[in-house]
């Protein structure tokens, strides 16, 4: 019963963007309204299967493994789709499909006309997969699939208005961050395959019993935090996501307050069994975490607009469960996961009439100089407090170290580039030469 549902969940997106695809290929006019009627109906089928998964594993079969046969196969090397259903899993996917299927409603109205409208159908409907596949995998490899779909599918609705320079700027800065990152899923399948000689989730934390101070073995874990970092916004990877509020609200609302930003504390989750094993890595864990809430609540009080405040908001909330999972408490983490996610996706849907009703309802008006005082008023002097809001509007600077960090890094390159130009020249000069001298 277990399988068949499974292949359902896993399988029905897929089919689905395929007749998108071949909608969108063939130039077939579909009308908005039946468009959108198609949409609610695939919502419902796949929030009900998602359902009925998540009841089974909590009711009946807690874990479920399964193995399909190789696609490639080099040596010690094997590439197969190994999938992974258990609690973790099936509760991710329920909240995908759940809030997919809102955003998918919400969209009905609020994008009704526009003119992307199916490419936004499309984008979210890739989103759908591309979670699927994180939430059920059971190895690097293929879960790299997933988490590159996912940050594919963020850029491009980053970008959704790509006539004006303000959201493909943005989204720019989005996909450089994604792909310093994701670099760590990389090199965590690369050491895992080298010294454990797999990439399994359930087999990676049994090979470690004997070998817990092994740094190499470490390494792998501090790869997978540092991949980390991006999707959750996470110090020093932080300053990105405010940004990317210039794709339509419900995009944002579905991946920078509910999904997407979620994958970091699932990917930790996911290989817990394998950080516990090195304190160092969940005291990482925990000083990342308490750094990201304390910047991210700093400079989230110096902005003015409603998005931004609720991504910084969001970074805070995520740096918070990023401590609690440091600390063991990994059922907790993940009932702050599901309902920070709904919480965080009503106040985005709800920021676009926010101003609005601020200004039409009388009795906001009348309370809108009430002053209240929070941990900072009572903490510093007004003195301190000066410095600290001066440099909160900056964001304490943290582009400008990261930029540098960058020309840093990449200043060697830099060189190179320069004097394998200039030898190319010269080169050119003495041939152009040697042509006119021998001619």
């Amino acid at each position: 019963m277990t399988h068949q549902l499974f292949k359902l969940i896993f399988l029905s997106p897929l089919i689905w963007i395929s007749c998108l695809g071949v909608i969108y290929f063939f130039r077939i006019n579909i009308k908005e309204h039946w468009l959108s009627e198609a949409v609610k109906i695939f919502s419902l089928y796949m929030g009900l299967l998602t359902l009925g998964l998540f009841l089974l594993t909590i009711f009946r079969v807690p874990r479920s493994e399964f193995d399909f046969q190789n696609w490639i196969e080099i040596g010690d090397y094997q590439f197969r789709f190994r999938f992974l259903v258990d609690t973790l899993s099936s509760t991710y996917a329920l909240l995908t499909a759940g809030l997919i299927g809102v955003i998918f409603r919400f969209s009905r109205n609020y994008l009704h006309r526009e003119v992307g409208y199916f490419r936004f159908i499309f984008l979210l409907s890739m989103l759908m997969f591309g979670l699927m596949i994180v939430s059920f995998s059971r190895s690097l490899d293929f879960l790299f699939a997933g988490w590159e779909l996912v940050g594919t599918t963020s850029v491009l609705l980053i970008s959704y208005f790509y006539n004006r320079p303000l959201p493909v700027y943005h989204a720019t800065k989005a996909i450089i961050t994604y792909r310093i990152c994701d670099m760590g899923i990389l090199a965590a399948a690369a050491w895992a395959h080298l010294h454990l000689h797999t990439t399994d989730f359930t087999l990676m934390p049994q090979t470690l019993h004997h070998a817990s101070e092994n740094i190499d073995l470490c390494l792998i874990g501090a790869f997978l935090i540092f991949a980390s970092l991006a999707k959750a916004g996470q110090f020093p990877m932080s300053s990105w996501l405010p940004t990317a509020m210039e794709g339509p609200t419900p995009s944002s609302a579905i991946f920078y307050g509910a999904l997407s930003v979620h994958l970091g504390p699932f990917l930790l989750l996911r290989f817990y069994d394998y950080f516990h094993h090195f304190p160092v890595l969940l005291f990482s864990i925990a000083a990342i975490g308490l750094i990201s809430a304390v910047y991210s609540t700093m400079v989230g009080r110096t902005r003015t607009d409603a998005k931004t405040m609720l991504a910084y908001a969001t970074i805070s909330q995520v740096g918070i469960i990023y401590v609690e999972i440091a600390l063991g408490f990994t059922r907790f983490a993940l009932f702050h996961v599901v309902t920070h996610a709904a919480l965080r996706t009503y106040q985005f849907l709800r920021s676009s009439s926010l101003i609005h009703d601020f200004f039409e309802n009388p009795a906001v008006e009348q309370n809108k100089t009430i002053k209240r005082k929070f941990g900072l008023e009572l903490l510093f002097s007004p003195e301190i407090r000066k410095k600290i809001y001066i440099h909160a509007l900056h964001g304490f600077h943290l582009d400008y170290f990261l930029q540098r960090i960058i020309n840093g890094l990449l200043f060697p390159m830099k060189v190179y580039m320069d004097f394998e130009e200039r030898w190319r020249r010269f080169d050119t000069r003495v041939l152009r030469f040697l042509l006119r001298r021998f001619k």
